[in-house]
């Protein structure tokens, strides 16, 4: 088990440099994104929103898998396969791109909302696709050699340089050129930092066989990732050609902000994905692993969502001003993904880590039919927030499907007993917040000061009620960066 020990302090040791990436990319994004939304109405948003769905789309047929094909493959890959795999994603996201440029016309008259200059903001956006694809490769081996450290740098770079020049651009009076612009830097910025901080370049050499051999799983996955994308189409694809770009652009908004607790839970799927996949055979070991990240992510998660739920109109109107209260309830119903996420997402990454990704494109399916299925009759009837109603019923319907699918691996993971401290102290914590608010009526100082003094609540309780689950988390973040290594 000393195998199983190193990569677990080398898998949460690269938590800490994600933790850092993750709060300085998301205090940057969430000042960018009040300038931005102060600067700019939602229907800029919402016409960027559906330019950057078009290319998405394009862009993940092109990915085929093979980015997680080589994280999840045990063995090391060699220069001939590295190159190869480098070669096949060029040839294919430049032939994404070309369709792209020739087919923007016809794809923009799909939407009446979207401006005449709609066409060549996909074109240009169609340039960042290649751009970006050069890097993959390089930034995959990181992730597959769990160098997150450098990785993180990368991020944060990116992060600045899109929204640098997003807001000034913003400033200036550009409109949506002003996220378009942004995301070509953006691409150009990463490329060069990879290149000069990660030192594999490809070779001109091309094996067919060992692209092959590693589509055998990445084609399965990416149509995952494909269901997945489509499932979350269903704002830009009906909604977007239902209610307009204004309704995008509110429903953009109200998901990124109800998301904001993710931040924690990306750095988790980041690393929990390639660690999993080395202690697959080692079941009991993978089942606490995963009950041990669902107590951590909901130790943090669920107090955030509450205190979120709880202040959301005054925090609206006192940060992104009133004109995005439409999107209100639909920020609402997004919150129930973070509490729900804090709980699945290490029950996915273990299934994932299995190998096993034709079941998970089944899974996946389904939700695909449940989001549609629910999501357009709830705009129909109760207007485009109505898409955000399927959120609490899939969540619940997934977190069964994934237990049953790790009981029948022999993977038992017991989950209520790892969140009800932390569900009844933030359930506590935000009825607390909302019952200050409704009683002092805070102007924009005393809110600040609740939502600043409410929240202290939450670890007080818990001190109180269930002191080993806060001494565990504090082993857990000195790990992170490395102080010691926790007995398992």
């Amino acid at each position: 088990m000393d195998e199983f020990q190193e990569l677990k302090a080398k898998s949460l040791g690269a938590i800490g440099p994600l933790l850092m990436r993750q709060v300085l990319t998301k205090l940057i994004f969430f000042v960018a994104n009040i300038a931005l939304a102060r600067l700019l109405v939602p229907e800029i948003f919402g016409v960027y929103a559906i330019v950057s769905f078009i290319v998405q789309f394009f862009s993940i047929f092109g990915e085929i898998g093979l980015g997680a094909a080589l994280i999840q493959r045990k063995n090391q890959l060699e220069q001939c396969e590295l190159s190869s795999i480098f070669w096949f994603q060029q040839a294919v996201a430049g032939c994404m791109a070309i369709i792209l440029i020739l087919a923007a016309p016809f794809l923009v008259t799909l939407y009446p909302s979207l401006p005449p200059v709609g066409v060549w903001l996909v074109r240009v956006m169609a340039v960042s696709l290649v751009v970006s694809s050069v890097k993959s490769v390089s930034v995959l081996q990181l992730e597959r050699n769990l160098d997150f450290s450098r990785i993180a740098h990368i991020d944060i770079i990116e992060s600045i340089s899109f929204h640098a020049v997003a807001v000034g651009f913003a400033f200036a009076g550009c409109g949506v050129w002003s996220f378009v612009i942004a995301a070509i830097c953006r691409s150009v910025a990463s490329v060069v930092v990879v290149f000069s901080c990660f030192s594999w370049r490809p070779g001109f050499e091309f094996d067919f066989a060992a692209v092959r051999q590693l589509l055998r799983f990445g084609i399965p996955y990416q149509g995952n990732n494909v269901l997945g994308f489509l499932k979350d189409a269903v704002t830009p694809i009906f909604v977007g050609v239902y209610a307009g770009a204004a309704a995008v652009g509110l429903l953009d908004w109200a998901k990124n902000f109800a998301f904001a607790p993710l931040m924690l839970s990306g750095i988790f799927g980041r690393v929990a994905f390639p660690t999993f996949s080395r202690i697959q055979e080692h079941r009991e070991s993978l089942a606490r692993t995963v009950e041990r990240s669902i107590r951590m992510l909901t130790l943090i998660m669920f107090p955030i969502t509450a205190v979120m739920l709880a202040s959301a109109p005054e925090l609206i109107q006192l940060v992104y001003t009133a004109k995005w209260l439409p999107a209100l309830p639909a920020f609402y119903f997004f919150c129930t993904s973070p509490i729900v996420i804090g709980i699945v997402l290490p029950m996915y990454s273990a299934i994932l880590s299995l190998g096993n990704s034709k079941v998970l494109l089944w899974m996946m399916m389904m939700m695909l039919l449940l989001e549609w299925g629910i999501g357009i009759p709830a705009v129909l009837y109760a207007g485009f927030n109505g898409i955000s109603f399927s959120q609490p019923i899939i969540a619940v319907i997934f977190f069964f499907i994934y237990r049953t699918v790790l009981l029948r691996e022999g993977i038992m993971v017991a989950t209520f007993r790892n969140i009800r401290y932390q569900a009844i102290t933030a359930g506590a914590t935000g009825i607390l917040l909302k019952s200050c608010i409704a009683v002092l009526q805070p102007g924009a100082f005393m809110l600040v000061a609740l939502l600043l003094l409410i929240p202290l609540a939450y670890p007080a309780i818990l001190l109180l009620v269930q002191r080993k689950l806060l001494t565990e988390l504090l082993e857990y973040l000195m790990l992170c960066v490395g102080k010691r290594v926790m007995s398992s």
